[in-house]
């Protein structure tokens, strides 16, 4: 993971890696009406002392409510809060149906860890609408075999087009 290098171009403060410094309340070191979050900044970890938080959607997710949260009370007259987290595990997949997961320092492997990854994310999906999407297309995907789609033509996009533009038939059909 590395931070957007359009951050290089900026006169802001930038840790050795690229990241924008900021400070536990998600300002930006040194400014006051700066701010900054998610993986392209590097804020110190209250749980860990001397390490920044990781480059990871979760931290993102959680820094921009903060984040939300610190502006309006700044704009309001209220001191920001510091962002501060609790790390509760970690969850992956490794596959179809294999995974691994450590949750509140219980270690699990197989089935039951890619069952916790899914569940997890689903979590996370936003309006019931779209949980109940992503619930069928994984449901389905448990029924049936997967669906290959061939996506050869994707490596020379331009190829239909020269061959329609000559009144050709495009390739493979014809």
């Amino acid at each position: 993971m590395r931070p957007n290098p359009l951050l290089a171009d900026t006169d802001l403060p930038l840790d050795e890696r690229g990241r924008l410094i900021c400070r536990t309340d998600l300002r930006v070191d040194g400014l006051d009406d700066v701010w900054g979050s998610g993986d392209c900044t590097a804020v110190p970890d209250l749980t860990n002392p001397g390490a920044y938080c990781s480059p990871s959607a979760q931290h993102a997710v959680r820094q921009a409510k903060a984040l939300g949260d610190n502006v309006v009370a700044v704009l309001r007259g209220f001191e920001p809060s510091d962002y501060s987290h609790r790390h509760n595990g970690s969850v992956a997949s490794l596959g179809l149906y294999k995974g691994v997961a450590q949750v509140y320092g219980v270690k699990i492997k197989g089935f039951p860890a890619w069952w916790l990854h899914r569940t997890y994310h689903m979590s996370k999906v936003p309006t019931t609408r779209r949980k109940v999407q992503v619930l069928t297309d994984w449901t389905i995907a448990l029924l049936f075999k997967r669906d290959v789609t061939s996506l050869w033509s994707m490596h020379e996009p331009s190829r239909e087009f020269a061959a329609i533009a000559k009144g050709e038939p495009p390739a493979g059909r014809g």
